[in-house]
């Protein structure tokens, strides 16, 4: 059974003083307005009814259950204190699902339908109670996917993850609510995979047991299926032909470029490129040995492809590597920057951690960040770290600027990284500063639960505050 990273300890090197870096960048959205926010404070811990704390789960942005024009953010299973189920069996894993219209109040959905076969998921659960027909699990994704590319995602796809061991079964719901075994993948078994919404198909990359094969997921029109498509299956990548190591506990996202004028005018019927990019994590080096450069088993190198089969590593600017330090089971998130007529991307990095103490070769444990980091560009060459931190005490930092590093030990304040959370790009309504009779559409940034270091997994979620520009 896969058992939880060990206590890792803090960061004792940081530099006792680290300058602040204010960047003007604003993000948008389709239905919102053009939004900023300070490097200052700018993280807000929100208030309200919340999931139970866990950490390695599966969140996505899907239609509510309510039949509102509103969107939701959806998070299932995750990691947890040790608890008994259903069938009165103790474990750390969880086959719960959670909706949220605004990141702070979350309902669970206690009314769960769909295959509960026996021997493929919790056959013998309560049909219509709280628990999910698949196994409780960690590790996994959930994805969702436009089908008809009417703009609005009509499935969510969960895929493998621990549950205990790796897994590769998939499954699928058009609500949330009532889940349908999709089958087995053929991909071999694994958890903390990539999984990401590419070209409009499901691919799924790398994982746990460490690999770095790819494949994607078509969802095929299937009168006979009662969500009305089957997912087929196709391998994109053989072990070792992608040229990135071996590697789980990594980042990846799509990125859509605008198409650039002299693209335009080239032909007009191109729209954009879109990228599948990959992020760190926790990887082996070429000839199969774990990297022991710096004393870490994780990476800090970038890559992308437009076709999911050319792989590029991105340089940075300056250097070998990237300036944020070598990272698994991060958060990360790309977000579109609107300055005049032109749009551009901009991608978050957040927390995570490297493995094993610096200098030494046994690695065991788990170090955390307490960063955050923004790329200045496209193609994610020039980064630069937005938070402010202060020096170490008691093997914690002193200060930081990001609230989601915060808790409370003893009576005091102290700043801990944090990892296996997830970040997620989710529109809110509020009131315009400048006219309190208009409601208006805000994008903003949420952090979603996560373990923070040494101690506990967290239920706490984060929002990065957004400005009317």
């Amino acid at each position: 059974m896969q058992t939880e990273h060990s206590d890792p300890c803090s960061l004792s090197m940081m530099p006792k003083f680290i300058c602040i870096i204010i960047l003007n960048w604003t993000i948008v959205n389709a239905a919102a307005n053009s939004f900023s926010f300070s490097e200052k404070k700018i993280w807000n811990l929100l208030s309200g009814p919340s999931f139970t704390p866990r950490h390695s789960h599966a969140t996505c942005v899907f239609k509510c259950p309510d039949n509102t024009p509103d969107v939701c953010i959806w998070l299932t299973g995750g990691y947890s204190k040790e608890h008994r189920t259903f069938n009165l069996v103790m474990e750390h894993e969880n086959s719960d699902v959670w909706w949220s219209k605004d990141g702070a109040n979350w309902t669970q959905v206690t009314k769960l339908l769909g295959d509960f076969l026996p021997g493929i998921g919790n056959g013998d659960a309560k049909v219509g109670g709280y628990v999910a027909p698949w196994y409780s699990r960690y590790g996994h994704t959930l994805n969702a996917i436009d089908t008809d590319n009417d703009g609005h995602a009509d499935i969510m796809i969960l895929a493998g993850g621990f549950s205990p061991l790796p897994s590769n079964d998939a499954w699928l719901t058009t609500d949330g609510i009532t889940w349908h075994f999709e089958g087995y993948a053929p991909w071999p078994k694994r958890a903390y995979h990539g999984a990401a919404i590419f070209h409009g198909k499901l691919w799924i990359l790398g994982g746990s047991p460490l690999s770095n094969d790819a494949w994607v997921g078509s969802l095929i029109p299937d009168a006979s299926r009662q969500v009305g498509f089957r997912l087929e299956w196709e391998q994109k990548l053989r072990p070792n032909e992608a040229p990135w190591t071996p590697r789980s506990s990594f980042c990846t996202f799509t990125q859509f470029r605008q198409a650039t004028t002299e693209e335009l005018i080239a032909d007009s019927n191109v729209l954009g490129t879109e990228y599948l990019f990959l992020l760190g994590g926790l990887a082996l080096s070429p000839d199969g040995e774990p990297s022991i450069s710096d004393g870490t088993r994780t990476r800090n190198d970038v890559w992308k492809t437009s076709d999911g089969i050319s792989w590029e590593r991105v340089m940075p600017s300056s250097g070998d590597y990237m300036p944020w330090g070598a990272r698994a089971f991060h958060g990360c998130i790309s977000l579109q920057n609107h300055t005049g007529n032109e749009t551009s991307t901009r991608i978050v990095i957040t927390g995570g951690g490297y493995m094993g103490r610096r200098g030494n070769n046994d690695v065991r444990e788990l170090e955390v960040y307490t960063d955050m980091w923004v790329s200045l560009d496209d193609d994610a060459t020039n980064w630069v770290r937005v938070n402010h931190e202060e020096g170490s005490r008691y093997e914690d930092n002193v200060y930081s600027s990001n609230e989601w590093t915060q808790i409370g030990i003893g009576g005091r304040n102290v700043y801990r990284g944090n990892w296996g959370h997830t970040l997620v790009e989710h529109v809110t309504r509020r009131t315009d500063k400048t006219n309190n009779s208009q409601v208006v559409e805000v994008p903003s940034l949420l952090l979603i639960g996560g373990k923070v270091e040494s101690e506990h997994a967290t239920n706490r979620v984060f929002e990065l505050q957004m400005e009317l520009t």
